[in-house]
């Protein structure tokens, strides 16, 4: 019980931070934490603010999205999550966000270029752009989503074009700075390309 009282306070921590960072606004995106040892994890309630995120708005469910308990109903973006932690034993954690500079480069289509030292290092390998054509990911797209870590499974973050970003990490601090890290990563893209522009 201890631990997932902690596992609860970390999660809301991270909401919280997320919001306060302009990463996240209104009652969009999603977040998450697997219970150790368990086939279950801690979810945003639907509905619910990063900033209101509290212990009493967050679900927890099995992977396929079946509330376990909790008062409020998991994010729609649960199958996602879930289908990540059953294919990636490593993920403890997902932030989900609709963070402006990511969003931004994820029209473009591209892949997420390593902007920085730092960024090659840290996201271990391409950020690839899926184009879902929905602003919930439907399940029949989840293999498209998966493919790319078979390959290569230690790959960090992925974006959804019209959408936003998806960070993983070994535990929720992680995975929000790898959030942090990938909305960075946009932001010098973007700003590369801009003076790469005037500068011609």
């Amino acid at each position: 019980m201890d631990d997932l009282l902690a596992l609860k306070r970390g999660v809301v921590a991270a909401a919280r931070a997320c919001y306060a960072r302009g990463m996240q606004t209104g009652d969009g995106g999603n977040l998450s934490a697997r219970v150790s040892g368990k086939d279950l994890m801690l979810i945003k309630g639907s509905g619910t603010s990063f900033a209101d995120c509290s212990e009493n708005t967050l679900a927890l469910t099995d992977f396929d999205g079946n509330l376990v308990a909790g008062e409020r109903k998991p994010s729609r973006e649960c199958l996602l999550h879930g289908a990540l932690y059953k294919r990636l034993s490593r993920v403890q954690a997902i932030v989900h966000c609709h963070s402006p500079w990511a969003a931004g480069w994820a029209s473009t289509s591209k892949p997420l270029p390593f902007s920085t030292y730092h960024s090659g290092i840290k996201l271990k390998g391409a950020v690839q752009v899926f184009d879902t054509g929905s602003y919930v990911v439907p399940s029949s797209f989840f293999p498209k989503i998966l493919a790319p870590f078979d390959s290569n499974p230690e790959l960090m973050a992925f974006l959804l074009k019209g959408h936003g970003q998806v960070a993983l990490g070994k535990g929720i601090k992680q995975a929000l700075y790898m959030a942090e890290l990938v909305e960075e990563t946009a932001q010098i893209a973007v700003i590369d390309r801009l003076l790469r522009s005037c500068l011609a």
